[in-house]
């Protein structure tokens, strides 16, 4: 959380934007213009064309134009990767006194980081982008810099408090500049937060007031991601009817893109699907394929076919599914979309799995592992080959920019100092006042944070609490009933024989020297051999009963109902071989390294999806638990954080343990233990 100082600070440099933004307009080029109104429509080869020709000008400010109309086309194509080097190339080329170019693209590197699961870089490089302006113009640039922080920091995982005051600040630059794009993106950011909040209604005020923006902008792209958003929020609260009307009506409105139509045919079928409406979804789904066919490859077209095969499933119709994530896998393939294609095996896998389908399912289940180590590993190797092309073209940035300083340093001094007085004259007084208002602010925002804090702790503790006290009843109940059962045992089977062995007794008292040779005698030592014999099986069977009353599948599945908790904790359990049962220590160690790998996502990580997996093959049992919060640095990380134990847990039963976790991009514990068959 920011400090009363620093939030000032912010403050002062908001209202010196205001000041300077109205009166020093910049200048208008046409070139520019062009670009930015194709920037607004969805239509990726738009973008390409449009760099091509501008990459062939003779004006060296139009070639620029057109390398970064080029890299914003791989981006809005998906192509994430090539977009971010493109962006690089554009950064190393670009003079630094075009503020413009270098300003957006950095604002759609930093959003391209984020996609790909860093907002940490991406954060950085949108602060780098406002730190690189002019104090004068640019309103646009510096407003998307403002929009793309603020993403970025709602996807790290920051205070929410703090990130919807961000979004805040950017609809007011918005605003006053009459910039209708960058408002629509800061509304819906605003409602990202308050849909994270499970705050509906509010959320739905703002997703419909970024509609309202993007209409005023002519921006498919923006109308497209805030209808989304709007169908999801309608859908979480409940509201279908409400959802459907919002897609008829833009679909009515007609002059929509072909893939903008696709999109609401889509969130039209998803909307009847979670209805029940089976057939109505399967018509939704097909209309919006039949828009996509001409298309070319993206995201959306291979995500489709993934929506439709979990509707034939659930209708029945088998084969179609299988045919429909296949189809989808092979186009995944051929794009080299890695993420998806793990996506489409996991699904393959529990298809086979709930078949029965044992062979397949392990088959597509192990892809879907290395294909999900392959995205993260890939993810880190670009990270540090683009950390260290940044590091060289900043040094080269820095020997430019001082040059450049030093001679536009003392016509500016002169400017700046005068603009300053008058700027504090002026707001002297009303600074002072709102510095006292955000003063008392934060420190309500510290203390209800605290509380926050220790109401989380209190309800893991009370989850962990619940389902341990789940367990203990289910364990006294069984022993209750076995003690039961072997007191009727006793009294049944034993009592007469007890009986017998007194009877028998009675009539040796007065014979001693030759008891041992006599028959009486011997029968009288069968009976106690008999009834010795009858006491340890009794014995035994309780403990067969009570063993077979647990299985390691049956409590994960009552661990995952107690966590699971919608709108704010997804949880997914994949389990795979546990039908034959493991040995009684082997599984009471499993369970309990699972829940203390638990806890320790609901203490420290702030996750919204937590992963559970268990598979057993021959020889061995795998177990991962992943979630997608915080993360944290294992290089330094305690023993406070339950690691300890998740350790020692596992060495008591010859297992491994990998911890693999990176700030912002979450945590996975991977244990692997030998199993004797």
């Amino acid at each position: 959380m920011n400090s009363p100082a620093s939030a000032i600070r912010e403050l002062l440099a908001i209202l010196a934007f205001l000041i300077t933004a109205s009166a020093c307009a910049q200048s208008g080029w046409p070139a520019y213009e062009r670009f930015r109104a194709v920037m607004g429509q969805n239509e990726p080869a738009a973008l390409g064309s449009l760099g091509k020709q501008l990459t062939g000008s003779a004006d060296p400010r139009e070639r620029h134009l057109g390398l970064l109309a080029w890299a914003a086309s791989l981006h809005r194509s998906d192509d994430l990767v090539a977009g971010i080097s493109a962006f690089d190339s554009v950064l190393a080329t670009v003079p630094a006194t075009e503020y413009g170019i270098r300003a957006t693209a950095r604002q759609m590197l930093s959003n391209a980081f984020t996609m790909l699961g860093d907002p940490e870089k991406g954060l950085m490089v949108a602060e780098e982008g406002l730190r690189d302006l002019p104090g004068n113009g640019h309103a646009r640039e510096r407003i998307g810099l403002h929009i793309v922080r603020a993403e970025a920091k709602l996807v790290k995982g920051d205070d929410l408090a703090e990130v919807f005051d961000a979004f805040v600040v950017a609809a007011r630059l918005a605003g006053s500049a009459g910039f209708h794009l960058g408002h629509a993106q800061a509304e819906n950011g605003m409602g990202l937060v308050r849909l994270n909040q499970a705050g509906y209604d509010e959320a739905w005020s703002h997703f419909s007031e970024a509609l309202r923006h993007g209409r005023l902008a002519e921006s498919a792209r923006s109308m497209q991601n805030t209808v989304a958003n709007l169908s999801i929020t309608a859908t979480m609260s409940g509201h279908y009817d409400k959802a459907l009307h919002l897609c008829d009506s833009l679909l009515q409105a007609g002059s929509l893109s072909p893939e903008f139509e696709a999109n609401l045919y889509t969130e039209r079928g998803v909307i009847h699907k979670r209805q029940g409406l089976l057939d109505a979804a399967i018509r939704d789904f097909e209309r919006a394929r039949a828009l996509l066919d001409p298309l070319p490859s993206t995201r959306t077209k291979v995500k489709l076919p993934h929506h439709m095969a979990s509707l034939y499933w659930t209708l029945g119709r088998r084969d179609e599914a299988f045919s429909s994530l296949h189809a989808a896998l092979a186009e995944a393939e051929r794009m080299n979309w890695k993420d998806l294609q793990a996506e489409i095996h996991r699904g393959l896998h529990n298809y086979h799995h709930e078949l029965g389908q044992l062979a397949p399912a392990l088959k597509h289940i192990q892809a879907y592992a290395i294909l999900s180590d392959s995205v993260n590993a890939v993810r880190y190797d670009e990270q540090i080959a683009r950390s260290a092309a940044l590091y060289d073209t900043e040094k080269k940035e820095h020997r430019i920019k001082e040059q450049e300083q030093a001679i536009a340093l003392a016509a500016a001094e002169d400017r700046r100092k005068a603009m300053q007085r008058n700027a504090l004259i002026g707001t002297t007084g009303a600074l002072l006042l709102v510095a006292l208002l955000l003063y008392r602010a934060m420190r309500h925002r510290q203390r209800l944070a605290a509380k926050q804090k220790e109401l989380h702790d209190q309800q893991v503790d009370q989850l962990l609490s619940q389902q341990e006290i789940k367990s203990i009843n289910a364990m006294l109940e069984g022993q209750e009933k076995e003690r039961e059962r072997m007191a009727k045992d006793l009294h049944d089977r034993l009592g007469s024989m007890l009986g017998g062995i007194k009877a028998n007794l009675s009539a040796l008292e007065d014979r001693v020297e030759s008891m041992r040779q006599d028959q009486q005698y011997q029968k009288v030592t069968r009976l106690m051999e008999h009834a010795v014999g009858e006491l340890r099986q009794i014995s035994h069977d309780m403990a067969a009963a009570t063993l077979s009353r647990f299985g390691l599948e049956k409590a994960l599945k009552d661990l995952r109902d107690t966590l699971h908790i919608n709108g704010r904790l997804q949880v997914e359990l994949n389990t795979f071989g546990l039908d034959q049962r493991l040995e009684r220590g082997v599984e009471i160690a499993v369970y309990r390294i699972v829940q203390e790998s638990v806890s320790n996502v609901l203490k420290h990580a702030k996750a919204t999806e937590l992963s559970i997996g268990v598979t057993r093959a021959p020889g061995r049992l795998s177990v991962v638990v992943s979630d997608n919060g915080v993360g944290f640095d294992t290089a330094h990380a305690g023993s406070g954080m339950g690691l300890g134990n998740v350790r020692s847990r596992a060495a008591a039963i010859g297992a491994t343990v990998q911890i693999d976790s990176t700030p912002g991009k979450g945590t996975t514990v991977s244990v692997e233990c030998p199993v004797v068959e």
